[in-house]
This record gives C-alpha cells, sequence and structure tokens, in this order.
C-alpha cells in the first residue's frame, strides 16, 4: 500500500467513521462495527411530486443509506440480496465504494 493509500484507510476510521461524530455501533449482517445509519424515505417523498406515480416512500416501506468500512464486513453486497441492519431484513438496492467507505442503500417492505 502506497503512503497516501496507508493515509486514506486512516482517514476513514479515524474521521469518517468516527464513533464521536456521526457513527455508532450497529450490526451490518452479523458483523458488530462503526456505521453511519441514515434513513432517506422521508427526504425523497418530498420530492416526489403528487400525482406522478404510485409510489409513496415511507408509507409501506423505508430506505435507509448505510456508510461503512469496506475492511469490516467480510463480503461487499451486491444488489438485491438481502441485508441485515440491527436484525431487521433489507434488501440492497445499491452500493458505492468510495476509497474503502462503503455506501450501501438499503429498502424494506413494512407491509
Amino acid at each position: 500500500m502506497t503512503p497516501f493509500q496507508e493515509q486514506i484507510a486512516a482517514d476513514n476510521a479515524a474521521v469518517f467513521v468516527n464513533d464521536m461524530e456521526f457513527a455508532e455501533t450497529h450490526n451490518l449482517n452479523g458483523v458488530e462495527c462503526k456505521a453511519i445509519v441514515q434513513d432517506i424515505s422521508v427526504a425523497q417523498s418530498l420530492t416526489i411530486q403528487q400525482g406522478k406515480g404510485d409510489y409513496f416512500p415511507g408509507i409501506y416501506g423505508s430506505q435507509l443509506q448505510v456508510n461503512c468500512l469496506k475492511a469490516d464486513l467480510p463480503e461487499v453486497p451486491v444488489y438485491g440480496m438481502r441485508f441485515y441492519l440491527d436484525d431487521k431484513m433489507y434488501e440492497v438496492e445499491s452500493v458505492g465504494d468510495d476509497m474503502g467507505i462503503l455506501t450501501i442503500q438499503l429498502t424494506a417492505n413494512d407491509r
């Protein structure tokens, strides 16, 4: 690993996914690790115009965004797989890897 890559890995854990800021310990697919969990259902429902489509986020389901260190998970989730967050089952909608920090979009039906 180059010194730059080593510095990014150190910053990811110490700065970006830091439990003194926004991260908290969560159970991600059976692994206890630090993660930032955001509910994005409400934010998206505000952007959808009434009368266009029949999708009503937040009413019958939930959408979450999880940011965690890639190194903390034994495998990177993929689209469509089941993913457990704190013992609740979700489906992976998308996954992005930004230099060692995963951004995982999850959806769940509550009906």
